[in-house]
């Protein structure tokens, strides 16, 4: 049987695990918006280079290679910092999926240890409820006094 103390530690490794997990949580999410926004970047740098495809006259078109090259060199290195993050993102969904299965046994744990405190409770009870219709004399004593078996 589970005692109280058992049942706080369960708890209290219950609430650890739940921390664990929306730190996690946290943290890919700071990751994936940083994804995003080096979408955003890539997609607004794509957007510039073709603005100015159309746009460039025959005097600038001697330029336009020389500014595709660059953004092409730019989306090239967000989609390289953009990889990095991926990478990272993986290993926290790995750790969130193990932490979410600790998190989830650990409450088992302690719905099962918590069960049988309050099975043991009512047993305890039926007990004394059983000695005091055994023994009318004995109902109005307090619980403690009734130990005789």
């Amino acid at each position: 049987m589970a005692g109280r103390g058992n049942l706080s530690a369960l708890a209290l490794i219950n609430d650890i695990k739940q921390h664990e997990l929306d730190m996690i949580g946290v943290e890919l999410s700071a990751l994936r918006a940083q994804q995003d926004d080096f979408a955003r970047q890539r997609q607004a740098l794509s957007d510039s280079a073709a603005r100015e495809s159309a746009e460039s006259t025959s005097d600038m078109r001697v330029y336009l290679h020389a500014y595709l090259s660059s953004v092409d060199r730019q989306r090239q290195g967000l989609l390289v910092e953009s990889d990095k993050l991926s990478a990272q993102i993986e290993v926290l969904e790995e750790k969130l999926f193990d932490t979410f299965r600790e998190s989830k046994t650990t409450r088992t744990v302690l719905a099962r240890a918590q069960a049988n405190v309050d099975l043991e409770a009512q047993r305890a009870e039926y007990i004394i409820d059983s000695k005091h219709a055994r023994w009318p004399t004995l109902r109005h004593l307090p619980p403690s006094r009734c130990r005789r078996s």
